[in-house]
């Protein structure tokens, strides 16, 4: 019987999506028009992030609300990369029922918007991976699950409601954020070893 055979398969202009009854996706095969090429690829900022293969896009249709381990690891995506805003979490926390982590670590990513519905970016969510863009939603009530450990991002888009619970320091030259709150009341994250071009509050 062919492994895939037990998940649901669904598409997008990237390719097909496979996931569980529950909607947690285990696998990914690209279209014809949008197949991985071997390529290692090496960005060097504070850290050198290495990847090993690299897609045209990674478009995530409805349906998918979260992901299995390393579904991207050691990927470059080249143009677009998009996530469903029915998306509820990206990687576990403990009290989830499946072990979900470094969901897109060890990437390099363009624009990543994170939907307003995610309130959980799990253990290494985007760890040690370079984006270019990254906006996060005020829904996020994450644990400190070292989500963004070693990684460099170019703008980082926050909301305002957040500006009083940050603040940012320097570290080998390097903006690093850090969160002087763990208040409830607003989204918090682990921002440990995390480099920043540009901050943005919206």
């Amino acid at each position: 019987m062919n492994e895939l055979s037990k998940y649901i398969a669904l598409e997008s202009i990237s390719g097909k999506f496979y996931v569980d009854e529950r909607g947690i996706m285990y696998h990914f095969e690209p279209s014809i028009d949008n197949d991985y090429v071997i390529e290692e690829t090496e960005c060097e900022y504070n850290y050198i992030f290495h990847t090993q293969k690299s897609i045209r896009t990674f478009i995530v249709p409805e349906g998918v609300i979260g992901f299995a381990s390393e579904v991207l690891s050691y990927t470059r995506v080249v143009e677009k990369f998009e996530l469903p805003d029915g998306l509820l979490f990206i990687g576990n926390t403990s009290n989830q029922k499946y072990d979900s982590c470094c969901v897109f670590a060890n990437c390099i990513l363009p624009s990543v918007t994170v939907p307003e519905n995610v309130k959980v970016l799990g253990l290494y969510a985007f760890g040690h991976s370079h984006i270019d863009t990254l906006k996060l939603p005020n829904s996020i009530r994450s644990p400190y699950l070292r989500q963004f450990k070693d990684s460099h991002i170019g703008t980082l888009m926050i909301p305002s409601e957040w500006k009083n619970f940050l603040d940012i320091s320097k570290h080998n030259g390097f903006n690093h954020l850090m969160s002087v709150s763990n208040d409830e009341s607003c989204g918090f994250l682990c921002w440990h070893s995390t480099a920043i071009d540009k901050l943005i509050f919206y």
